[in-house]
């Protein structure tokens, strides 16, 4: 499989101690990607141009490798003993893990066989048979939801929601446990008219899912599209305050949805 990172002590990407691995290639090109690297499905060189001392210096980069899932599962089953202390595990997030599904089948199934607890960080643009597969070998998926209107939504991620909403609901008709996740993006899905929607659609299935995560847009991604040369188009807009993520969090607990800020 390729993979452009993993990260060790996440505390954000599910239940407790967790190694997150980052897959390379994803279906979508949100606006407010953090990170641009994911997009290409295989390994991507780049010409960074950095300033250090006030001199300019370029150098090669690669983002991602290739590796053979039996050398990641034995580099994930390292940190086995931080899981069993905290209730953690080994979440896959990108990019979009489930565009190497048949891969992400195998390293799912040697970590089940561990009993180490599994996690899918999704956009949930996949086939419908290839996120119940996958739904077989994990434990909790984080569900990414970017807008409701469908126009919005494929202005400003390159496709419609109408495959994301349908898996959506496939996962929780097969009872599975689903938290889900809203990058929170001024004056894009933070409109009453989002947030109704939004609602809306919490409502109406009520009971079927965990929590609902907000999370708020931030601009630690400037640098990345700076070195990798390429156009960040939301770079202009500022970050929500504090205030203003608890206002969005008391309008969803309002309707009965249990509401967090951040992962």
């Amino acid at each position: 499989m390729t993979i452009f990172d993993i990260k060790r002590f996440a505390l954000h990407d599910g239940p407790g101690i967790r190694t997150t691995v980052f897959l390379k290639g994803c279906p979508l090109r949100c606006a407010w990607c953090h990170n641009p690297e994911s997009h290409m499905a295989e390994p991507e060189e780049y010409m960074e141009n950095r300033l250090i001392d006030g001199k300019e210096i370029k150098r090669t980069r690669i983002y991602g490798k290739k590796v053979r899932t039996s050398d990641l599962f034995d580099e994930l089953i390292r940190d086995r003993v931080f899981f069993e202390e905290s209730g953690g595990g080994v979440t896959f997030s990108g990019g979009e893990p489930l565009m190497q599904h048949e891969e992400l089948l195998q390293i799912l199934e040697l970590l089940g066989r561990e009993k180490i607890h599994r996690t899918i960080d999704t956009s949930g643009q996949a086939p419908g048979d290839v996120m119940l597969n996958v739904a077989g070998q994990a434990e909790l998926f984080l569900y990414d939801l970017k807008l409701m209107d469908p126009e919005k939504h494929r202005e400003y991620t390159g496709v419609d929601n109408s495959r994301i909403l349908e898996n959506a609901d496939l996962l929780l008709q097969h009872d599975i446990e689903v938290i889900f996740r809203i990058p929170l993006i001024p004056g894009i899905n933070d409109t009453s008219e989002e947030i109704d929607a939004f609602r809306s659609f919490f409502k109406e299935r009520a009971g079927l899912f965990g929590d609902v995560s907000l999370l708020p847009y931030h601009k630690t991604a400037t640098g990345k599209y700076q070195r990798m040369q390429k156009e960040y188009v939301i770079a202009a807009l500022e970050e929500p305050s504090a205030q203003r993520m608890q206002v969005l969090r008391n309008e969803f607990e309002s309707c009965g949805v249990r509401t967090t800020i951040g992962g």
